[in-house]
């Protein structure tokens, strides 16, 4: 689809199933993933299909880029974009990075976070937490919540297993 989509069950199910089928090989291009990604937000954005609220982009890679436009290049259409959307849209985009194990870049993907004033990850090979380190979003979003001392939030991922859905 060209628009983001409601987390539903029957929404997690097809996209656990296209993950599924999905093949190794081929490049890693950070600067095509970025266009797609902003191109389905502003679509989203303009179909009113969206909260109303902040923007976060979860970009994950285990690798570094191969293919497609320098790293500067990839900062200059963040950056373009993120202005885009607050100009246009009212809305403040952060983008939260994870570089998942040892072969993953380490330099772009802090850079990006950086940025935006997101946050990197790095997720070990096979020690790492990926679920606990994709709850970094949620504690930034939760520290503006609340006005005094006494606000609590309870936030909590969605916890991913293989053999269910």
């Amino acid at each position: 689809t060209d628009l983001l989509v409601r987390a539903t069950n029957e929404n997690k199910k097809l996209l656990i199933d296209s993950i599924q089928n999905l093949t190794d090989g081929g490049a890693t291009n950070f600067h095509a993933g970025f266009q797609l990604a902003f191109d389905a937000l502003e679509r989203t954005i303009e179909q009113e299909y969206t909260s109303g609220c902040n923007v976060a982009i979860l970009f994950k890679t285990d690798g570094v880029r191969t293919a497609g436009p320098e790293t500067d290049e990839v900062l200059s259409l963040i950056n373009d974009s993120t202005q885009r959307l607050a100009t246009l849209y009212n809305r403040d985009t952060k983008i939260f990075t994870f570089s998942l194990g040892s072969q993953a870049d380490r330099l772009a993907t802090k850079e990006i976070a950086c940025n935006t004033n997101g946050i990197w990850t790095p997720v070990g090979d096979f020690d790492g937490d990926l679920v606990g380190a994709m709850a970094s979003y949620y504690k930034l979003f939760a520290l503006g919540l609340g006005d005094d001392t006494e606000f609590t939030a309870w936030v909590e991922p969605y916890e991913f297993f293989w053999s269910e859905y």
